[in-house]
């Protein structure tokens, strides 16, 4: 009779314990997704709702407008935020078509990892790190579903997988811009009075590597590097 109470009072406890790890784990995902859904959907400079289908329509004003640079910079800002959605991918193509462009070709690799928006795989990759943290903090305690607390853990870190994936195909967009300007001139040195080396056209997507003193250090997609007035620039992520 005491074995049993005692049995009893340790398993009520093991429960506890797993309770305790189960809310700690939910309340740092709560936290840490409005942290991720806050960065990834940062304010624009415009006093509009900051979504895909707001950021589409902006970018077709922009294109009947004849504003190429603008038109696909909002057109950047709603695919990365609803990837999937062909009508923006036919507009984004049709308005660098229009401006003489060469066509994206983004790789395998990138449209796997980037079916889904960042706000999802966020919230994905979560789910994942709670299941993982639940199941590895389980498996001591009850060894007899060890199985099935290890298939488990081994599902979450693969929903964690997949975010990182997505982490690592949107790198390269937190450090892209779009050329706003008519045209952008590069030059050797963050000066104004120096001959540019080569003008980037309007709508051109390139990195930015540094800022200085009203200029942006950018690399374009031909391979050459310069600086640029960061006036004629704009970052597809937008800066809060």
């Amino acid at each position: 009779m005491t074995q049993r109470v005692q049995f009893r009072k340790r398993k009520r406890t093991h429960y506890r314990a797993v309770g305790r790890a189960l809310v700690c784990a939910l309340v740092l995902a709560g936290t840490l997704g409005v942290r991720a859904g806050n960065s990834v959907a940062a304010q624009p400079a415009q006093p509009t709702s900051y979504s895909a289908a707001a950021l589409y329509n902006l970018g077709n004003a922009y294109a009947r407008a004849g504003k190429p640079g603008a038109a696909v910079l909002n057109y950047e800002r709603a695919r990365l935020l609803d990837p999937g959605d062909p009508d923006i991918e036919a507009n984004l193509r049709h308005v660098r078509d229009a401006a003489g462009l060469t066509p994206e070709s983004p790789s395998h690799f990138s449209r796997v990892a980037t079916m889904a928006g960042p706000r999802i795989l966020a919230w994905v990759g979560l789910l994942g790190l709670l299941i993982a943290g639940v199941s590895l903090v389980a498996r001591p305690l009850y060894p007899g579903h060890r199985r099935k607390l290890s298939i488990a853990g081994l599902a979450g870190f693969a929903l964690m997988g997949t975010t990182l994936c997505n982490a690592i195909a949107l790198w390269p967009t937190l450090h892209a811009a779009v050329v706003i300007a008519p045209s952008a001139p590069v030059r050797v040195a963050p000066v104004p009075n120096e001959e540019p080396s080569f003008v980037l056209p309007e709508a051109e997507l390139v990195t930015v590597i540094a800022e200085h003193d009203g200029f942006v250090l950018i690399r374009a997609k031909t391979g050459g590097a310069g600086w640029v007035p960061d006036a004629n620039l704009a970052l597809v992520v937008p800066k809060r």
